[in-house]
């Protein structure tokens, strides 16, 4: 019997479990087990919209437990402390902080990455952060007595990457809807990057386009704005310039977490991403593989896989299919990520997107249905197509008979 260990409940991890267990259910040679310490699952690229209060967690969120006995999967509600590799054991660490072990034969690392605040001072102590449904919702506690104060108020988003425009247009779009009710606060929303345009790692013209719609939305967008410290209340710029401020988040670049680098001798990069072979093997241990975003997999151009949730998504595919090989004694085929574009929400109604090469900008209500679709493509391999239907009627309907924002 082989035992198939996955640690992380993100897209990636959640999809490779949903499909190793469709392959595998009923077979008594094989178990999959998925080790996460939170209790649902939420589509990390939304998590703005957790933040602003838009996202519908009745319909959007997983229960992973409903979810595993549904998949043919087992769920293990802990946290991975550390990894025995010649005992092939798992330290972990339950809800209730208790230490326990879990053997496997094949382990997958999918726990994907945080942000990297670059030692900055005062970051970690004085900004909130969007890397976890957890620390989403924390800053929603935070945004909603801003929004329902008597005067303005002024958010700061330092990183203007995919996070931190989406967080902004979002949070403007939010501010604008409420502007009709009579105790609702406007919301002042700068949004700070230290590169010469917001969305560097996109093309040109779809910076441009984003932060033209971002103007419009009334957003504050500064670049070559690097921040040099950060207080309670106020960033200040390498130039000398204070930013006061009811609220400040920092979305710039990513890493992964410290404790990746202490995994029995596994090796890491400058960014703490574990270095992977391109089937997505560790270097030192076959029986060891990583997906996502805390992954360094090469490419046959000599670059690297972007950490990105397309990424994230087709190496899940990948190895589900590469684990049906290894089970039957074949040679594993390496990943090569193929780049999809770029689509990027600004606001509930509106998306500009990068696609055909980045050939093709193209911006509006079209773009945001496919951001739309992408997420329901996740769905859909999550439950089928028969309850994504019924999720889209639902929320169609609940969009009608309640208010956008849920802190009404």
């Amino acid at each position: 019997m082989s035992k198939i260990v996955v640690v992380g409940g993100g897209a990636a991890g959640l999809e490779l479990v949903t499909r190793l267990g469709s392959q595998l259910q009923g077979s008594r040679d094989h178990e999959v087990i998925l080790v996460e310490p939170s209790s649902h699952h939420y589509w990390k690229p939304r998590l703005h919209e957790i933040a602003a209060g838009t996202f519908d967690n009745e319909l959007n969120a997983v229960s992973y437990f409903q979810h595993a006995v549904c998949s043919g999967y087992r769920y293990v509600q802990a946290s991975m402390t550390g990894l025995d590799r010649s005992g092939k054991i798992l330290h972990l660490r339950g809800i209730d902080g208790q230490a326990t072990e879990l053997d496997y034969d094949y382990l997958v690392m999918a726990v994907g990455a945080s942000s990297n605040d670059f030692n900055t001072p005062g970051v970690s102590e004085h900004c909130l952060f969007m890397d976890s449904p957890h620390q989403a919702q924390q800053a929603w506690q935070h945004i909603n007595p801003l929004l329902r104060a008597n005067e303005p108020r002024r958010v700061v988003i330092v990183g203007a990457g995919a996070t931190g425009v989406e967080l902004a247009a979002e949070l403007a779009k939010v501010s604008q809807r409420l502007g009709r009710y009579s105790q609702a606060a406007h919301l002042q929303i700068i949004l700070i990057e230290a590169a010469q345009r917001i969305l560097p790692a996109g093309p040109v013209r779809l910076s441009e386009q984003a932060r033209r719609a971002l103007i419009r939305q009334g957003v504050d967008v500064r670049v070559r704005t690097r921040i040099q410290r950060a207080e309670a209340g106020c960033l200040f710029t390498a130039n000398g310039e204070r930013i006061g401020s009811d609220l400040q988040f920092w979305a710039a670049g990513i890493k992964g977490d410290d404790w990746l680098t202490e995994l029995d001798g596994l090796e890491t990069n400058h960014l703490n991403q574990l270095k992977v072979s391109a089937t997505l093997q560790t270097w030192q241990d076959p029986d060891i593989f990583v997906i996502g975003d805390s992954a360094e997999c090469p490419q046959p151009d000599g670059s690297f896989v972007p950490p990105r949730a397309q990424a994230a998504n087709q190496a899940a595919c990948h190895l589900a299919t590469q684990f049906k090989r290894r089970l039957k004694g074949r040679k594993l085929q390496p990943f090569v990520f193929h780049d999809g574009g770029m689509v990027i929400a600004i606001g509930h109604n509106n998306a500009v997107g990068a696609l055909a090469n980045n050939k093709l900008i193209l911006k509006g209500r079209l773009i945001r249905t496919l951001y739309d679709a992408i997420f329901r493509l996740h769905q859909q391999v999550l439950f089928g197509w028969g309850r994504v239907t019924a999720l889209i009627l639902l929320k169609r309907l609940k969009d009608i008979l309640n208010p956008h924002y849920k802190g009404l």
